[in-house]
């Protein structure tokens, strides 16, 4: 058979194509195996089955399977597509064929990896067993072959992932207990697997469990500093199955570990979950939990006086915000002063970046020129205003979110 490849074509070509994750091969090879073709009028084709393997850079097959169309399958063997199982643990399965005129199917298979066995049974079905050593971790891929003993063959392929055994805390199950702060505790979680059951937290791969139940009320802090790889950390209350979220992080102190701090109840037990966004390897992790620092606060301030330009109305305002911890802080308000008995208002924002000090801040107010009666601007002027505004903090280390409300009055000095 003389085989041309094609190059890709646009969705709007007939064919077949096949999208992956966006990554492609710098070299590839593989197989086919033509079982049925047949041929209309004018080199069309009426009747097609195919089985085909891709391979990229030589590593394992990524892509493999069988295109019918219109295909009279004389024989066909079914077997699992993929199956994953744990060093030291035993896998099963049976792999079947089917005759078209329901003779027997011989069963045998190739590439079987070392310690594994195939027995046909001698009624079109086989039974595949292996348990791997604790030196087989890695992917195999077997090929069951099925022959009706009348000229006609057909084939399936089984991937076998073996991987080594899970930390013992893979699970909330098996949760790992801390009995006291502080503590350390630094384990391999590369081969962590995830739980249906897990909860979200920025990703749930490689999921691993601890808890602690504190004697007194305190500030708690867990983190994964020391950590080798990208972190994902919660805290939970409640029971496996049934869990309440306190917390969630994914980078804190400028790293791509993780950190959650909150308060803590005497008697209460806290999960802690260890997860990543992607799995990765190695992933060597360092889980702490210590006592927390106090809570981030800041204080927003409005000066006593502000300034107006008696020609345009125009009012500048200041203040200060003085905060605990590298924090970002916005403020909103609006500002009203009575001239004449009709009320004038104008609106203000500002943004200060603070450093664990005391930072000033200053903003000029918008507002709209209304008139007095119809006839002249109704601009602010010198005097009491009164102000109200609102304050939010955000500590992006921790997360932590803060708001403070102000009412405050104001007394306005011209400028020029």
């Amino acid at each position: 058979l003389n085989a041309t490849r094609f190059p890709f074509e646009v969705s709007s070509v007939p064919g077949l194509a096949v999208y992956g994750d966006g990554r492609g091969c710098n070299n590839d090879n593989g197989s086919f195996q033509v079982l049925q073709i047949v041929y209309g009028p004018n080199n069309t084709v009426s009747a097609f089955d195919a089985t085909f393997e891709q391979h990229c850079e030589g590593a394992v097959p990524a892509l493999r399977g069988e295109i019918r169309y219109n295909a009279n399958v004389v024989v066909a063997v079914t077997a699992p597509t993929h199956i994953q199982v744990v060093e030291n643990q035993n896998v099963m399965f049976t792999v079947t064929g089917v005759d078209a005129q329901a003779r027997r199917v011989v069963l045998t298979a190739s590439n079987l990896p070392a310690g594994a066995t195939f027995t046909d049974l001698q009624n079109s079905t086989g039974s595949f067993s292996w348990t791997p050593t604790s030196a087989q971790a890695g992917t195999y891929i077997v090929t069951f072959i099925g022959d009706n003993q009348a000229g006609n063959t057909s084939t399936a392929s089984t991937q076998i992932v073996v991987i080594p055994p899970p930390p013992a805390n893979d699970d909330i199950a098996s949760v790992t207990r801390i009995a006291s702060i502080p503590n350390s505790a630094s384990q391999d979680a590369t081969t962590a697997t995830s739980s249906p059951s897990d909860p979200w937290c920025y990703g749930n791969n490689q999921s691993v469990w601890f808890t602690y139940t504190p004697t007194v009320n305190e500030r708690l802090e867990a983190n994964t500093f020391g950590s080798n790889y990208d972190t994902t950390l919660s805290v939970y209350t409640g029971s496996p199955g049934n869990l309440t979220q306190m917390g969630c992080n994914d980078d804190a102190g400028g790293t791509v570990q993780s950190r959650v701090r909150f308060d803590a109840t005497a008697g209460t037990q806290y999960y802690f979950m260890v997860g990543s966004l992607y799995p990765q390897s190695p992933a060597n992790l360092v889980f702490n939990l210590q006592l927390a620092p106090p809570p981030f606060t800041f204080t927003p301030s409005i000066a006593q006086f502000g300034s107006v330009r008696a020609s345009t109305g125009v009012v500048t305002i200041s203040g200060s915000v003085t905060c605990n911890a590298n924090s970002f802080v916005t403020l909103f308000g609006q500002i009203k002063q009575t001239r004449g008995g009709a009320p004038i208002n104008g609106f203000f924002s500002a943004f200060v970046s603070c450093d664990s000090t005391t930072v000033s801040w200053s903003t000029t107010v918008q507002s709209q020129t209304q008139l007095f009666h119809g006839r002249a601007a109704a601009l602010f002027a010198a005097g009491k205003a009164s102000i109200t505004a609102t304050a939010f903090g955000f500590d992006p280390d921790t997360g932590e979110f803060k708001q403070v409300d102000i009412s405050t009055s104001v007394t306005l000095r011209g400028a020029q």
